[in-house]
Parts: C-alpha cells; sequence; structure tokens
C-alpha cells in the first residue's frame, strides 16, 4: 500500500497532538480502526518516510514534550531499508477485532 507525503503533511497540518496524529496515521492505512480491539506488531514504512514522519512528531510534539517523538517512537510504524519511502507492508501487523 502506498501513501503520500502530501497526505502526511495534512494529517500534521490538521492535528493538534501527537495522539491524534498518530490515530489519523492508522486509520489512513487502516479504514476499519475504530473495529481493531487490540493487534500485535506493527505496520512497516520504508526508511525514509519513516525519517520524515518522524520529523513531523518532533515539529507537533516541541510545546509540551521537548520535540521527543516518544509516541511515534513507542507505537508507530517500525522503518525498513527494503521499502520503497512511502510504502507500507501490514504483513507484520496482527489485528484482533
Amino acid at each position: 500500500m502506498e501513501i503520500t507525503k502530501e497526505q502526511v503533511d495534512h494529517i500534521f497540518k490538521q492535528s493538534k497532538s501527537t495522539e491524534e496524529a498518530l490515530i489519523a496515521l492508522y486509520k489512513l492505512i487502516l479504514p476499519d480502526w475504530e473495529q481493531i480491539k487490540t493487534s500485535k506488531g506493527f505496520p512497516l514504512i520504508g526508511k525514509d518516510g519513516w525519517l520524515y514522519i518522524c520529523e513531523c512528531f518532533i515539529r507537533l510534539s516541541k510545546p509540551k514534550e521537548n520535540g521527543f517523538p516518544g509516541l511515534w517512537l513507542n507505537k508507530g510504524f517500525d522503518s525498513s531499508d527494503h521499502l520503497p519511502m512511502w510504502t507500507v507492508d501490514l504483513n507484520h501487523f496482527y489485528p484482533t477485532y
């Protein structure tokens, strides 16, 4: 699945908190997000896409958390050197409905 820089930028422009941004990113790749009760693993995204999103989290968290992207590091996607920048792989993410 592919996402775009424009979609990511829109999410961070509209989000007022890191929590809101993270949920919006998951909803972007998982339209049935609201039905997921729990999950194991994390989606993968290309390394450069991961770094770009991390920088967005740093900017969004600066006023409150001194720019530490803790939520993205702990609950966000994993990165892969083997995927293109904006490709998301859900093969390592196991939702329970």
